[in-house]
């Protein structure tokens, strides 16, 4: 089954919630007064903790209203995004065109991403497609590890800004990433 999850407008402070401008900026050896690379730092941040979250299917900070739409409603259905924590609202086109709202509240979060109807719940019948699901996802409180990937791959892109290095040795990049992602991964069979 093929899904769409809508692009997600995240708050403006999103990735300073997660990983701060201060803390990078140590973990750079930067003193706070030394600001020529801020932007630079903030960049590179915004796009590791970006890169993390693809690479997991996770959100490391809480975002609401969040839509997935589908061409059918599936139970058990992933979501794709993970931990989910709360469901909102499903809506759907009967075989009429005609937008129908369903009860959020027939569905529960089973594990990670995945949701499904709770028991004694079957699905609606005169589905035609055209299927949203809005909810709500996101860890309280960010993973230590999955933090601990994206200052390494902010460390590892500032001092690795050229396409090209020449007169080093070369090695897998970046280091430990995928260690410290893959406890949360899911794996792609």
């Amino acid at each position: 089954m093929q899904f769409e999850l809508t692009p997600l407008a995240l708050p403006n402070d999103y990735a300073e919630t997660i990983l701060p401008l201060a803390t990078l900026k140590a973990h750079l050896s930067f003193t706070a007064e030394e600001t020529e690379f801020d932007g630079l730092i903030e960049a590179y941040r915004d796009a590791a903790i970006d890169m993390v979250e693809r690479y997991c299917g996770v959100r490391l900070s809480p975002i609401e209203d969040a839509v997935v739409r589908l061409e059918s409603l599936p139970s058990p259905l992933d979501l794709g995004v993970w931990p989910v924590t709360a469901i909102k609202a499903i809506t759907w086109l009967d075989d009429n065109g005609d937008e129908v709202t369903g009860d959020a509240a027939d569905w529960r979060i089973i594990r990670r991403g995945t949701i499904g109807l709770k028991p004694g719940r079957t699905l609606p019948a005169g589905i035609g497609g055209g299927v949203e699901i809005t909810f709500d996802a996101g860890f309280e409180t960010p993973p230590p590890a999955l933090v601990q990937a994206a200052r390494l791959f902010v460390g590892h892109n500032f001092l690795h800004r050229e396409a090209v290095i020449t007169g080093t040795i070369s090695g897998e990049i970046p280091l430990g990433f995928r260690d410290l992602c893959a406890r949360y991964r899911i794996p792609v069979i």
